[in-house]
């Protein structure tokens, strides 16, 4: 009642001022329509006509952008609410990842895709789900919609790189760092395209990524290091002549004193001109930096035993003090592998005795370091004592040793060696008949 009241006393008013101004503005006032239609009423008329037609304008003109303000919250609200199943697929999909459900996680990232082919994340994500399932040329194939669309994005294309490193196609993942390094040189990325270029044997490229990390300030051991081995392979394959390769490796040790590689290479080349001292001083210098690669010592003591004819003696003797340099500084089980080292050589150059001396004390020595003889050490050490006493005519006294190859969980005696099978109370391995 009181609403209506309120509208009766509105329509009161809204036609008091009508009147009000056509009354007061009695004159009259003709409008021209056109070159023969005329309007003629009060002046007044005419003002409120226009006041009216302008609220009309107006009122359309407010609900246009009202109702495109409209359609704009509405976008904006199914994005929220998309970005919102996105995010919740998102935490399920992780949670299946990390508890590594590869199928379950790829089925949530198919879905997200499937509602925004565009999501770069659910692409690379689906990708890494596909690789881990082993079939990574599937995975690759999942990211070349996106490479093909937007060929820019960094994670899509180190994804590409990883994967295609890990198919073998190395020239694929190099092609796809070029594309990073061009837009952004990160150091992550020129690494990579560093160690690509150099393991395809491009060096002079990998020497040119390695300059682009010094430029953009990344300075490390690793990199002093990296340049080094690539400066020495740009260096071998630039000079053909191996005497000027000599003389040019003479200089770059100097410069690298402590580059392995560097130092085997030129020990070759003075081997070969028949300069076996120095050949020997560069190798047992490698094999000092190499701290505990057993395998460069074997070089210097095969140098030595099959070395041009000469002195025996003294061959030997070199090979028996390159073995026992093996020894110095190592620990644990190194040092038992150096010590099997120090017992072949002993060996080779007929020191049978020295080499089951040196044997029987590997135990005790074990000891001393705190391990555990392995049981390929173990075993080794087996043959190496039974070829030292066959050497030394005891081949009667091996038999134990021998059996331990077979048994070797047999008890041991109190002199650390198993019991022979006569008595164990076993019946004896001799035929009965001839």
């Amino acid at each position: 009642m009181l609403r209506q009241f309120n509208r009766l006393i509105a329509l009161a008013l809204l036609i008091a001022v009508t009147l009000y101004v056509t009354l007061t503005n009695s004159e009259t006032a003709t409008i021209k329509l056109g070159p023969s239609i005329t309007f003629t009423t009060y002046a007044g008329v005419i003002y409120l006509g226009v006041f009216f037609l302008g609220c009309v304008i107006a009122s359309l003109v407010a609900l246009f952008f009202g109702f495109k303000s409209y359609l704009r919250e509405r976008k904006l609200r199914a994005a929220a609410r998309s970005h919102q199943l996105f995010f919740e697929l998102f935490l399920k999909a992780r949670s299946f990842m990390a508890s590594e459900e590869w199928g379950a996680a790829r089925a949530i990232w198919e879905q997200v895709l499937h509602q925004d082919p565009d999501n770069t994340i659910a692409r690379v994500e689906l990708a890494t789900c596909i690789e881990n399932l082993g079939e990574p040329r599937e995975a690759l194939r999942v990211l070349d919609s996106m490479r093909a669309s937007n060929h820019m994005n960094a994670a899509v294309l180190f994804k590409a790189v990883d994967l295609n490193r890990k198919l073998g196609n190395n020239t694929a993942a190099k092609d796809n760092l070029a594309l990073i390094v061009q837009e952004a040189p990160t150091k992550r990325a020129l690494e990579l395209a560093r160690d690509i270029a150099e393991e395809l044997g491009r060096f002079d490229d990998a020497m040119d990524y390695h300059r682009a990390l010094e430029k953009v300030g990344h300075i490390s051991e690793d990199m002093i290091e990296a340049k080094t081995r690539i400066s020495f392979e740009q260096l071998i394959r630039s000079v053909e002549n191996e005497t000027s390769l000599r003389e040019t490796l003479t200089i770059f040790v100097k410069k690298h004193p402590q580059f392995v590689p560097a130092l085997e290479r030129l020990a070759q080349l003075e081997i070969a001109r028949g300069r076996l001292d120095e050949g020997a001083e560069l190798l047992v210098k490698a094999a000092k930096l190499s701290e505990g690669d057993l395998s460069k010592w074997d070089t210097v003591i095969a140098l030595w035993l099959r070395a041009a004819p000469g002195d025996v003696s003294r061959r030997a003797d070199r090979a028996v003090a390159a073995a026992r340099s093996a020894t110095q500084g190592l620990h644990g089980a190194k040092r038992i592998d150096a010590e099997f080292v120090v017992a072949k050589t002993l060996l080779a150059v007929h020191r049978a005795d020295d080499a089951r001396t040196l044997l029987e004390n590997v135990s005790a020595l074990a000891e001393k370091e705190r391990v555990g003889l392995t049981p390929v050490q173990a075993q080794f050490r087996t043959h190496l004592l039974g070829l030292s006493m066959s050497r030394l005519g005891l081949s009667k006294d091996t038999a134990s040793l021998w059996e331990s190859l077979v048994e070797p969980t047999l008890p041991v005696t109190e002199t650390g060696k198993k019991p022979p099978l006569s008595d164990r109370g076993e019946p004896s391995p001799v035929l009965s008949t001839p």
